[in-house]
């Protein structure tokens, strides 16, 4: 949480945090969007241990950012035409802006940088600033970042903004759900009312259009995969596909509200009917989750609950990535992952190194086992996001039903 912030500076010996927005977007820059409590406009936050947080901002956005609850600083305190004019290159440029910001707001010790953009860009912008500000150490953190640490854990009002836009991706599977079932069946394939087939591309370009009604975003492509690309998990389907009969449907949504908070839930489905294989193979995936939402407990290691997926599905005769790293059909992805401003973002549910983050209080996360078989025609994947409350309990923030065959 932001209340974290000012600790983990602290823990980590970090004087100064700064964080560039470079395009003012919560997709660009999620870290940015979360000081800015989700304001779209460029920037430049700078938080000193122990002070309030403060904004460089400029004119034409200072609407947007008013609205932020930072301490504001206008950039034309800094005239970039004026140091433009003495540093006609831009790297120089930018270096002596910097130089001049830190001088003025008494910037020095061990200064981090946060932000987005272009890898060879900001090592020579930070390598070069590094010569021009004497007695100030520029670093960076490589992983778990202590934003990414804050963010994290959600406090009260983020974990309602969650809960919200996860009603509404329910409220959407269940409206694409009742358009599907709305189409006739001729030959075990939905058919439109003009008498051609319904297709993938048909059914994705509802979606967009329930996403607009509700003011949701995309976070990119959904995925509604059929049958043998349902068996490559993030295979987002062919559009041209036909919408069979018998056959799994992978569908996945992840949208966002205005504000960048996201979902991310997933139900797989037969239309009319399953095969025998297939309501085998669907067992197994649903009892796993049910498996791991069981054992779920404040304070346990999250890579735990990988491991305990990928025991439950070897026992059931399923390769994973487990017992074997290179496994294409099977258990082949981890558990889960956060959710928050980011699709994924911590905790993660890794298979392999070294992991240490417990479930904790306030965290939003992934619980998503599956099967996948693309050389037998089908995949399976369950999805749902939780959030761990106060006092350590587990509640979803899916609720929609997990039914594998969807009747016509």
């Amino acid at each position: 949480m932001k209340s974290d912030i000012e600790r983990l500076m602290h823990e980590r010996r970090i004087d100064v945090a700064i964080v560039e927005g470079p395009d003012g977007t919560y997709r660009a820059n999620p870290t940015f969007a979360y000081l800015v409590n989700g304001e779209h406009l460029v920037g430049t936050v700078i938080l000193k241990r122990g002070e309030r947080a403060k904004l460089l901002y400029r004119s034409m956005e200072r609407a947007s950012a008013e609205a932020t609850g930072l301490e504001l600083i206008n950039f034309d305190r800094w005239p970039l035409h004026e140091i433009l004019e003495e540093f006609p290159d831009h790297l120089e440029a930018r270096v002596e802006l910097y130089r001049r910001i830190f001088e003025d707001l008494n910037i020095e010790g061990r200064v981090a940088f946060y932000g987005t953009g272009p890898i060879s860009a900001y090592y020579e912008f930070l390598r070069a600033l590094s010569v021009k500000v004497p007695g100030v150490e520029i670093l960076g953190e490589y992983d778990r970042d202590i934003f990414g640490v804050a963010r994290e854990t959600k406090d009260t009002v983020e974990i309602e903004r969650l809960r919200r836009v996860g009603e509404q991706t329910c409220d959407l599977f269940e409206a694409v759900v009742e358009f599907l079932k709305s189409h006739r069946v001729e030959k075990d394939t939905l058919i439109r009312e003009d008498g051609r087939p319904l297709t993938v591309a048909n059914v994705k370009e509802f979606i967009r259009l329930e996403l607009a009604r509700r003011g949701l975003e995309s976070r990119g492509e959904c995925i509604f995969a059929v049958g043998r690309d349902a068996g490559v998990p993030h295979s987002r389907g062919n559009p041209k596909d036909l919408i069979p009969l018998g056959r799994t449907i992978v569908f996945d949504l992840f949208p966002q509200e205005p504000g960048g908070y996201c979902h991310d839930m997933t139900r797989t489905f037969c239309l009319g009917y399953a095969p025998a294989e297939i309501e085998r193979a669907y067992r197994d995936v649903l009892e796993c989750f049910e498996t791991v939402l069981g054992a779920l407990k404040a304070g346990e290691i999250t890579q735990r609950y990988q491991h305990l997926a990928c025991e439950f599905f070897e026992k059931r005769g399923h390769r994973t990535l487990k017992s074997d790293p290179k496994a294409q059909e099977g258990y082949v992805h981890s558990l889960g992952h956060g959710v928050g401003l980011e699709l994924h973002e911590e905790p993660y549910f890794p298979t392999f190194g070294r992991c240490q983050t417990p479930l904790r209080p306030g965290m939003v996360f992934t619980i998503e086992p599956g099967l996948y078989y693309p050389e037998r025609g089908f995949g399976i994947r369950i999805e749902d996001t939780y959030y761990c409350d106060e006092d350590g309990e587990f509640h979803s923030m899916t609720p929609s039903p997990k039914d594998l065959v969807i009747p016509l």
